[in-house]
């Protein structure tokens, strides 16, 4: 599955692994890339939600990415409200461009529906 929102230098979220790959535990991996100027906010909020959502960020605040690790029983309703904080964020301090919302929310629905897929056809 491949799946990006924005464009541009708009915040770009993209998988870089979906769930099951590899095998059925298989992590799933995002990237996260946000514009300079969203680097702090975007690393202190996707920091917070890992401890609460069960992933994993890694913040690679140089290149403007971070990589996040799901694990299949991460909490990706989490990650949609960081997702969403960050883009709202940016959507605020560019006059309304970059994702919108409905992107990010379909996005990690499909993240979902793939998990489900892979963790219902685990033995």
């Amino acid at each position: 599955m491949s799946a990006q929102t924005g464009g541009g230098v708009a915040t770009k979220i993209r998988v870089v692994r979906c769930f099951g790959e590899e095998s059925a535990d298989t992590p799933a991996v995002i990237e996260v890339e946000v514009e300079q100027a969203g680097v702090p906010s975007a690393d202190e909020i996707l920091t917070f939600a890992s401890l609460h959502g069960n992933f994993v960020c890694i913040s690679d605040r140089i290149f403007r990415r971070f990589e996040v690790i799901l694990p299949p029983e991460s909490r990706l309703e989490v990650l949609k409200d960081a997702l969403l904080q960050i883009v709202h964020l940016e959507r605020e301090g560019s006059g309304g461009e970059g994702p919108h919302p409905y992107e990010v929310e379909d996005f990690i629905d499909a993240l979902e529906r793939t998990r489900q897929k892979v963790l219902g056809d685990a033995p």
